[in-house]
Formats: C-alpha cells, structure tokens, sequence
C-alpha cells in the first residue's frame, strides 16, 4: 500500500493536535487532584454541563399531595387533630399492672369483667 506525502501530513497534524489535547488533559487532571486533595473543588465545574449536574430534590408532602411548600415531616396537618383520640392521661404508677379488655380493646376493665355482648 502507497500513501502519498499530503495524507502523511495529515496524518501527522492530527497526531500532533491529539498529544497536544491530551498534554491539556493530564495538566488539567493534575489540577483537580490536588484541589481534590486540598478540598477545593470551586471553579472545577465549568467542564460538567448543567445536565449532569444533579438539582436539588423538591419538597413533597405526602399528605398534602402538594410540592414546594413544605416535605411530610413538617406538614401542618400532621398534627393531632382537635377531635381525634387524646393521648393516654394516666399517670398512675408504671409497676401497677392496668386492668385491660381483651375484647374492648381498652383499659379499664378486665376482659372477664366485660358486660359486651357482642361476639367477632
């Protein structure tokens, strides 16, 4: 096989402006591993298109159904209710054993002592 002198040139060009871009890129590389190392990454993001950068996820509230105002552990309406179940108020001693409804599901009473009629 023949090549004439211009695709040697050519050839020659192309291989010349590939060490050189890689030279470019080693000194590059060595820069961002000393920043790496010293924890300076600022000024490093030029090359990373704005695709590739991850955003910031957006707020959602799961109860709400709604996004940006606020994420589930802070939703507003989280809170107890005014007309839900309060807490327990007994503050006896926790040692006592308190009588408890098997069937009722509710302290008071003693299931033997239940007056339910009403069988599941």
């Amino acid at each position: 096989m023949f090549v004439c002198l211009p695709q040697i040139n050519f050839l020659n060009s192309v291989i010349v402006d590939l060490q050189r871009k890689n030279e470019e890129l080693k000194v590059k590389l060595k820069k961002l591993a000393l920043a790496e190392f010293n924890g300076n990454t600022d000024g490093f993001d030029e090359g990373v298109s704005k695709r590739e950068k991850k955003a910031t996820p957006r707020l959602f509230c799961d109860i709400c159904d709604c996004f940006d105002l606020h994420d589930t552990e802070d939703c507003p309406t989280q809170a107890q209710s005014p007309d839900s179940v309060p807490h327990t108020t007994y503050h006896g001693n926790p040692a006592d054993e308190r009588p408890y409804c098997d069937i009722c599901e509710a302290f008071g009473h003693a299931t033997e002592s239940c007056n339910d009629d009403q069988t599941f």
